[in-house]
C-alpha cells in the first residue's frame, strides 16, 4: 500500500511518519531527506519542490518493486502534487491512502522553533505553506498531533487503512 502523511510544517507529520512507518514494516520516503540528499536545502521555489515530488515518486516506486509498502511524507500541500501521487499509485494498481497531521498553531510554533534533523522550515515557512495549502477533497483521515499520543494516532491509522485496504 502507498500512504501520504501530510500536513503543515511543525504539524508532527514527520515525527508520525517515521513510526507509521516502523509499525507498517513499510519504506519511508521523506520531502526533507530527498531534498538534502539531491542538494536542494534552501531551494523552494515551484521548479524545485517539483522535483523533489518527483523523485519521491521514482523512490515510491523502487519500494514498490521491491514489494514493500511505501508511507510518504510531505506537506502535499497543493492538489496538482497530490494527483501525480494517486496517478502513479493507480498505474500501479494500488491504493494511496492519505492521512493528514493537524497540530494547533500555538504548538506549530513551538516546535517550528526548535531544531529538527532534517527540516528547514520556521514559523514563516509554516505561514506561506498554510495559505498555500489546498485542502484535502477526497476521503482522508485527519490526526491532531497534539490531541492525541503517538500510540493513539497509530492504532487510529492503523485501524483506517485496514479497514478501508480491500475497498
Amino acid at each position: 500500500m502507498i500512504v501520504a502523511v501530510l500536513g503543515l510544517p511543525g504539524s508532527g507529520k514527520t515525527y508520525f511518519a517515521a513510526a507509521l512507518a516502523a509499525r507498517l514494516n513499510a519504506r519511508l520516503i521523506s520531502s526533507d531527506t530527498v531534498r538534502r540528499q539531491m542538494n536542494q536545502n534552501g531551494r523552494y521555489d515551484d521548479l524545485a519542490k517539483k522535483a523533489v515530488y518527483l523523485e519521491m515518486i521514482s523512490l515510491m516506486e523502487s519500494g514498490i518493486a521491491d514489494e514493500q509498502s511505501v508511507v510518504l511524507d510531505a506537506t502535499f500541500y497543493k492538489a496538482n502534487l497530490r494527483i501525480l501521487f494517486m496517478e502513479k499509485a493507480e498505474e500501479l494498481s494500488l491504493p494511496i491512502y492519505f492521512i493528514e497531521v493537524r497540530a494547533a498553531e500555538a504548538t506549530i510554533k513551538k516546535r517550528v522553533a526548535q531544531r529538527r534533523p532534517d527540516s528547514e522550515a520556521g514559523f514563516a515557512a509554516y505561514q506561506n505553506v498554510k495559505q498555500e495549502f489546498e485542502a484535502l477533497t477526497g476521503p482522508h483521515l485527519v490526526l491532531f498531533s497534539d490531541r492525541r499520543s503517538l500510540h493513539q494516532m497509530l492504532e487510529t491509522a492503523t485501524a483506517y487503512l485496514y479497514d478501508h485496504e480491500d475497498k
